[in-house]
């Protein structure tokens, strides 16, 4: 196992009993993909890790960043498929919320089996969940991959292996995102997102369709959405970096329709792997 795992540079599968993201969650992290020893769109995960540690006050240093670098590119070695999961806490130290100025961030890195995704969702789209756990709202913390994961880890255990997502919607209902992915709707020739200002994950692969879509002249368009504009679209699908981009064809007992510019933002997505990798 200790080959697979990191901390702060060594081999280890341990971390302190007193490490403030087991007390408190004060940390972040990022899930890559690995193919032929490659950590897909490294880049864009670095950067909303960066933004992270920003929003949460956690110190850190271009030489930071390059030890991460490293660290990442060594764990990667001789992986086929693989994804490799990316902690940073806070560190080590006392009790209570306030933390000592003096603490040194951990970093952990660990390697899982790459998951096998049906070809079927793929080819036929997929079922969804509508959750009824809701998220809350917190400004500060929204867009941000942080630590405290409760309302995620709430939300799934309402259904079993039987979908392969749930959506949740925050505590004024609307639809933000999935329990680990984020979520587009198509209507014509534009793209919807939520809006993610006031809770939810800014997915890495979100960002790539984002991106990619106004470079091809496809206007997104980042806003409330509610359930029914769930089900008035001409086509939704979901993205994380696991499984990409996830056509969706049902949620809730109805039906959605299948777009063509579902296939096109996954070739979108295929095009960034392979020119940001």
């Amino acid at each position: 196992m200790m080959n697979n795992t990191l901390v702060n540079g060594q081999p280890s599968a341990h971390i302190s009993l007193f490490d403030r993201g087991l007390s408190y969650g004060d940390g972040l992290f990022e899930t890559l993909r690995i193919e032929a020893a490659k950590p897909l769109l490294l880049q864009r995960h670095i950067d909303r890790l960066c933004a992270g540690l920003i929003c949460l006050k956690i110190p850190f240093n271009q030489m930071f960043i390059d030890v991460l670098r490293a660290e990442i590119e060594q764990l990667c070695k001789g992986q086929k498929q693989a994804f490799l999961k990316l902690i940073i806490t806070r560190g080590a130290g006392g009790r209570g919320y306030r933390a000592a100025e003096d603490l040194e961030p951990n970093r952990i890195l660990m390697i899982a089996a790459a998951a096998d995704y049906p070809q079927r969702w793929y080819q036929q789209g997929c079922e969804l969940y509508l959750c009824r756990t809701r998220l809350g709202l917190n400004p500060l913390l929204a867009g941000i991959k942080h630590l405290n994961r409760l309302e995620q880890v709430l939300a799934r255990s309402e259904w079993q292996d039987q979908y392969p997502e749930g959506l949740v919607c925050d505590i004024e209902d609307r639809l933000i995102e999935g329990t680990m992915s984020n979520l587009f709707l198509i209507r014509g020739q534009q793209l919807l997102t939520p809006l993610l200002n006031q809770c939810g994950v800014a997915g890495v692969v979100r960002s790539v369709i984002i991106d990619s879509a106004q470079r091809h002249a496809v206007e997104v368009v980042q806003r409330a959405l509610s359930i029914e504009d769930l089900f008035q679209a001409d086509g939704v699908f979901i993205t994380n970096t696991g499984f990409g981009v996830l056509p969706v064809r049902g949620c809730d007992g109805r039906t959605i329709p299948l777009s063509p510019m579902i296939q096109a933002a996954s070739q979108w997505l295929a095009e960034a792997r392979r020119c940001e990798s």
